[in-house]
């Protein structure tokens, strides 16, 4: 496993706990995140700020990958994953994700997409 695929554990981690506190360690300061229902969010420390709050009112969540695809030169990761948690009293299961990023040569992302 390549540092691409370790960032993903980092990442998927932090999802897992509903922390995203280390998440500045994983992305660089000028980041590029998408997703689907927002306009981009630049710089790692937007990045965190949003995540923290789309976690926030989640428990118990869960995130497994389905498949985790690597580039050989590590600077490129696509991922299948779902995410199941609960929310305001309703239990969401395997939601579908898809993940793409790109990793600078320290291993840091520098960009993410996520489609639902």
């Amino acid at each position: 496993m390549g540092h691409a695929a370790t960032a993903w554990e980092r990442i998927s981690g932090m999802l897992s706990k509903g922390d995203v506190s280390e998440l500045l360690e994983v992305y660089t300061a000028d980041a590029l995140y998408l997703e689907p229902y927002n306009p981009p969010h630049r710089g790692n420390l937007l990045i965190q700020a949003y995540l923290k709050d789309w976690l926030g009112g989640k428990e118990d969540i869960a995130v497994e990958a389905k498949r985790v695809i690597e580039s050989e030169d590590g600077t490129d990761l696509g991922v299948e994953w779902t995410i199941s948690y609960t929310a305001a009293g309703r239990r969401w299961n395997d939601l579908p994700r898809a993940s793409f990023f790109a990793f600078d040569d320290d291993g840091r992302v520098v960009y993410h997409r996520d489609y639902t």
